[in-house]
């Protein structure tokens, strides 16, 4: 939606056959993600969204601090998904701190990968296509459409 295509899915996800090239050292990266960093990516972010949608539902152990969507479950189930959503805590850590060790690896290989990310700018191989990037309307769009949905969900799916 917003970006350069290399920060789309369609750039960066590849199918097994990448991924074990890649991790067998016969495969090569490109531009972007490489086929490791762009799987790690997704569970990233699929660990993210269960915990978003865990902590909307879950109850504290007193049953006085609650997620804002808690009243539609029971509190034994309540905190039964706050279990759930604890241990999605120790995930999401672990899957940083993977992901920040293989950035760390690739800058001590010569690959300053936290500028890149930071910047969204890398230098390229003279024979790489130019990268394109989507106009930033996209970016104010979606960041609106999510401030909206965020807001919705806050107060519980009321106006």
């Amino acid at each position: 939606m917003a970006g350069s295509q290399t920060a789309r899915f369609a750039h960066f996800l590849r199918g097994p056959r990448a991924v074990l090239a890649y991790a067998r050292g016969r495969g090569g990266a490109g531009v972007g993600h490489n086929p490791l960093g762009g799987w790690s990516i997704v569970a990233m972010l699929a660990v993210l969204i269960a915990q978003v949608g865990l902590g909307l539902f879950s109850v504290d152990e007193d049953g006085l601090e609650a997620g804002p969507l808690s009243k539609f479950v029971d509190f034994d189930t309540g905190r039964a998904i706050a279990h759930i959503h604890h241990l999605g805590f120790k995930v999401l850590l672990g899957l940083i701190a993977l992901h920040l060790v293989a950035v760390g690896a690739y800058g001590l290989g010569g690959h300053n990968l936290t500028r890149a990310m930071i910047t969204g700018r890398a230098a390229l191989a003279p024979d790489a296509a130019a990268l394109r990037f989507a106009g930033r309307w996209r970016l104010v769009m979606a960041a609106a459409v999510a401030a909206g949905v965020a807001w919705f969900v806050a107060h519980g799916f009321r106006l």
